[in-house]
């Protein structure tokens, strides 16, 4: 008996395991689809929100996710209506002194599951703008999400 046929089927058992080998990209989206309601971010200007937008269209780009503006009552109609996995979404631009802080509800079957919170530092040099600092907490929070296993 030769003990190459059972190196491949060796390997394939390892590659199997739950543990993520060193160097190896970890998972890059959201396991299933989501609804995303989005409420007005804190900090950005009234009337036109467009920081607010920008996140919105940041999120609604991503691979899994539908999103909302909760700001108009249809939108929280639907929102609610839901019935598969949703986040509540709270977004405050230059929180705290930060680029961004985030907190976020996480809903299945219509029932509340967990609050959670995201924070992402200002840029140590120099001023960033703050649409760059919305483009990097969108970025950030989503790959929160990610490996969170959502």
């Amino acid at each position: 008996m030769r003990a190459a046929p059972l190196l491949p089927i060796m390997l394939a058992a390892l590659g199997m395991t739950t543990c993520q080998p060193a160097g190896v990209p970890g998972a890059t989206a959201l396991t299933k689809s989501w609804m995303f309601g989005i409420e007005r971010m804190r900090g950005d200007p009234e009337p036109q929100l467009p920081y607010t937008n920008q996140f919105i269209a940041n999120l609604a780009a991503m691979p899994s996710v539908q999103v909302v503006y909760l700001g108009d009552e249809r939108n929280r109609y639907a929102f609610n209506a839901w019935t598969g996995g949703k986040v509540l979404v709270a977004p405050w631009l230059r929180g705290e002194g930060n680029c961004m802080n985030i907190t976020y509800t996480v809903f299945e079957a219509g029932q509340q599951q967990a609050v959670f919170g995201v924070v992402v530092p200002a840029m140590w040099a120099g001023t960033e703008p703050d649409s760059a600092c919305v483009d990097r907490a969108t970025g950030q929070f989503y790959r929160a999400l990610v490996v969170q296993g959502l």
